[in-house]
C-alpha cells in the first residue's frame, strides 16, 4: 500500500484566521506604543505666575446703596420701615 502525502489546503477561513492574528498583533503593538511613558519628550521651559487675561473686560464697581438697620422688637414695624426706605431709594 502506497502512502500519499497531501499538503493541507489553505482555504479562505484559514487565511482569515491568519489575518485576524496579524491584526491583533498590530493592535497590541499600537496600544503598547501609545501608552508607553516617554519622559524625554516634555521639557518645562519656566514656571511663572500668570500675567493676566488680555481679553478681560475692564471691571466697574457697582453703585452700593446702604440701608440703615433699625432694630425693633415689632417685626411688622421693622418690615414696613424697610419697605418705605427701599421705596424712597428706588424713586
Amino acid at each position: 500500500m502506497a502512502r500519499i502525502h497531501k499538503k493541507p489546503v489553505q482555504g479562505t477561513k484559514a487565511l482569515e484566521m491568519s489575518m485576524q492574528d496579524v491584526m491583533d498583533g498590530l493592535y497590541d503593538s499600537a496600544c503598547y506604543f501609545a501608552y508607553r511613558s516617554t519622559p524625554d519628550t516634555l521639557e518645562i521651559l519656566s514656571i511663572e505666575p500668570p500675567k493676566g487675561d488680555p481679553f478681560a473686560m475692564p471691571t466697574r464697581k457697582a453703585k452700593i446703596h446702604r440701608i440703615p438697620i433699625h432694630r425693633t422688637t415689632n417685626i411688622v414695624d421693622f418690615l414696613m420701615a424697610r419697605e418705605e426706605e427701599q421705596h424712597q431709594i428706588g424713586a
